[in-house]
């Protein structure tokens, strides 16, 4: 048909990247350059105002350490356990410094000081009549008030023991310097007197159980001695010697069997006492404080700290919080390992308490055969000396009773709480939040990252082709050129663009495309026949022809456009003449050439009206009287320029691309769907269309595809001056 190069070598072709393509970004970022900057400002307001809203907070910090705690009320002297400080204690420390009770009485010394008035838009809306958004009056009480403020309270303070230490940090957030002061030293001053009190109620419970003891001990040994005197008295016993060296040696024996059983009843009575008051201590303080053993000390803190997380979260989150469910069976372990730990101790106090009192049984039964023999010698004298005897012991048993009870008392006066300051909270002179610096440059990262990902994400979802690179590896043809968009009141300024504003970039780019188009010719004489297509309209294609003619023509070569949209008829919107005869009146016969060529006033290039619409498909004969046609016409005219009807919309554009020399597909930036491209260039291939390459149309001026720039009116007016024009 030609003897043309029917393809362009791709200069540049890129394969389409599957992995990161920096330039690429670059490129889209370029593209979007204005909505970038447009969204980085907006979020850098709205983010800046923000920061600069954001109410200031401060944060003060006091540092305690634990104290050693040991101190057993109901050991004696001399017998107090060593003290061992727990790898868990403290965590349990922390846990109570930080329980509901301590911060109730911190609030109730130093209460939150009223919220200022501040604007609320929703509450000045529902002000001015919007009902919808007036919130609905909650009822609440005192307590659920009381309850509110604790748990905010919790959620300002923070306690954190140090690592391989017993010291504690103990932090609480404010609004102001002083108060997170003030609020911190209170903390750990509330906590020493609730601490204190505990101990102080322990131990006077064991003081008190010590005293009624004692005095049921004395009343013992006051029976003891009455009842000898009464039956000395009876009896008339004169000779009431204490036992010295004439009494019988029977009588010695008695005297030191007494002593000792004085002793061992001492020592059960001292048994007896701890384990009534481990059977009677139902809170684990009272049972570690009488058993003192390591297993039940760690169970006993284990629980404690347990059961002051579940009040937090009940009171934060409810009984039914998955997290207080946990809890509660953590508790039930720990309790169940507690009461173990504590039935153990209370075996071992148990077995003291049954060899003591095997002791006594067996010093007892001895002094009783002694007094046997003794009653065989004298009966009177010998009961008498029993009764002596157990007044002594009884004597001795209240008196051990009443010296404990003393060191209990004196005790007490030494108790100190479980934790000291090591320095006091120090009032911050600056807020810890917000730190404009950091939030400020946070917020630029964020701005940044949201324009680019929104106008990544736009790019992505856009149905036309954005980037050259995409559109090359899509199609697998080259770039012929690239027109930018040309905008004008009227549609005849449109088309006399080329000749009035010849310098601009659109009309480099089609001087461009019609070198290019010319170059694949290898006779310059020979006449050539085009055809522009596109896949849909309003995609510039019928523009692209005009400008195309015009600028052939402005060469010096015959041109002659030919309109083969015959529904449409676009090509008379940019020129003027009848649309009566034309094309397909040419191939029924109804026409002969010189009746439907005209020649446009204006821009003085000749065309073909598109004619009377066909309501049929091309047969064989109209095919061949087209290609014949064609033929003819290149006897007169150098080119011959086919505007085809869209791909989309009718298939005669594929009848034409088969019959003429050249096809140029015209590609609307960021506007034609990419399936569209992709599936009309399939389909003029496969109705063997010769496709030099494509057309980029109506790109933005500000693209990187649009290069070059226009002449200015300094740089025209040199020109026109120049050369007459």
């Amino acid at each position: 048909m030609n003897s043309m190069n029917t393809h362009l070598p791709v200069s540049g072709y890129i394969q389409p990247s599957n992995g990161f393509d920096a330039k690429r970004v670059f490129r889209v970022w370029r593209r979007h350059l204005g909505l970038f900057s447009l969204i980085f400002v907006a979020v850098m307001l709205v983010g800046g105002a923000v920061v600069f809203t954001l109410k200031p907070t401060y944060t003060a910090t006091a540092t305690v350490v634990l104290t050693t705690q040991d101190a057993d009320p109901l050991a004696p002297e001399g017998q107090q356990p060593q003290s061992v400080v727990e790898d868990d204690r403290p965590a349990t420390e922390a846990a109570l410094l930080m329980s509901r009770d301590v911060a109730s009485d911190v609030l109730r010394q130093y209460p939150a000081p009223p919220a200022a008035p501040s604007f609320h838009l929703r509450s000045w809306l529902c002000g001015k009549g919007v009902a919808m958004l007036c919130q609905k009056p909650v009822a609440s009480t005192p307590q659920s008030r009381e309850s509110g403020e604790i748990t905010q309270f919790l959620t300002q303070l923070k306690v954190s023991p140090e690592d391989r230490s017993r010291v504690l940090d103990v932090a609480v957030t404010a609004n102001t310097g002083p108060r997170a002061a003030e609020l911190a030293d209170a903390v750990v001053t509330n906590y020493q007197t609730i601490a204190l009190g505990q101990q102080t109620a322990n131990v006077s419970r064991i003081a008190s159980w010590l005293d009624a003891r004692t005095q049921q001990l004395r009343q013992r040994w006051l029976d003891a001695v009455t009842k000898a005197n009464e039956f000395a008295i009876a009896k008339g016993l004169t000779n009431t010697g204490s036992g010295d060296a004439t009494d019988p040696l029977v009588d010695s024996q008695i005297a030191e069997t007494a002593v000792n059983l004085s002793g061992a009843q001492a020592r059960l009575a001292a048994a007896q006492a701890r384990a009534d008051s481990l059977r009677q201590g139902g809170d684990p303080s009272t049972l570690v404080d009488a058993a003192q053993q390591p297993i039940v000390v760690s169970a006993a803190n284990e629980l404690a700290q347990l059961e002051s997380q579940r009040g937090q979260q009940e009171a934060e989150y409810g009984r039914n919080y998955p997290g207080v469910r946990e809890l509660n069976r953590e508790i039930a372990a720990t309790r169940a390992s507690l009461n173990s730990a504590t039935g153990s101790a209370l075996g071992n106090i148990r077995s003291n308490l049954v060899a003591a009192r095997a002791e006594v049984n067996q010093l007892t039964s001895y002094l009783n055969r002694l007094r046997a023999e003794a009653g065989q010698q004298s009966a009177p004298q010998a009961e008498y000396r029993s009764l002596t005897q157990e007044a002594q012991s009884a004597q001795t048993v209240y008196e051990t009773f009443l010296d404990h009870s003393k060191e209990v008392v004196d005790r007490a006066s030494l108790l100190e709480p479980p934790i000291n300051f090591v320095s006091h909270a120090a009032i911050p002179g600056q807020p810890t939040f917000p730190n404009h610096p950091k939030l400020l440059a946070g917020v630029v990262v964020v701005a940044m990252v949201l324009a680019f990902a929104i106008i990544l994400l736009i790019d992505y979802l856009s149905v036309g082709f954005g980037d050259v690179d995409d559109l090359r590896g899509s199609v697998q043809l080259p770039l012929l050129t690239a027109i930018p968009v040309v905008s004008a009141s009227r549609r005849r300024l449109v088309a006399r663009h080329v000749l009035d504003e010849p310098f601009s970039r659109a009309s480099e780019a089609v001087r461009g495309l019609a070198a290019q188009l010319s170059l694949l010719v290898r006779d310059a004489d020979t006449p050539r026949s085009l055809l522009v297509t596109s896949a849909s309209a309003e995609e510039g294609k019928t523009t692209l022809v005009v400008w195309l003619a015009l600028t052939v023509r402005l060469g010096g070569q015959k041109v002659l456009v030919v309109d083969g949209d015959h529904r449409r008829g676009s090509l008379m919107r940019h020129m003027s003449g009848s649309a009566k005869l034309g094309l397909t009146d040419l191939l029924a016969g109804r026409a002969t050439l010189s009746e439907v060529i005209q020649t446009d006033p204006d821009t003085k290039v000749d065309f073909i009206a598109a004619g009377r619409p066909m309501t049929h498909s091309f047969g064989t004969g109209e095919i061949m009287r087209l290609r014949a046609i064609l033929a003819t016409l290149k006897t007169s005219y150098g080119l011959v320029i086919v505007d085809s009807p869209p791909l989309l919309a009718m298939t005669d554009g594929l009848v034409h691309a088969s019959i003429v020399d050249q096809t140029i597909f015209v590609c609307r930036w960021q506007s034609t769907s990419r399936r569209a491209v992709i599936g009309c260039i399939e389909r003029l291939r496969a109705y063997g269309a010769q496709i030099p390459g494509i057309v980029v149309s109506m790109v933005d001026q500000k693209s990187t595809l649009a290069l070059g720039d226009d002449y200015s009116r300094r740089e025209l007016k040199l020109i026109n001056k120049l050369y007459g024009s």
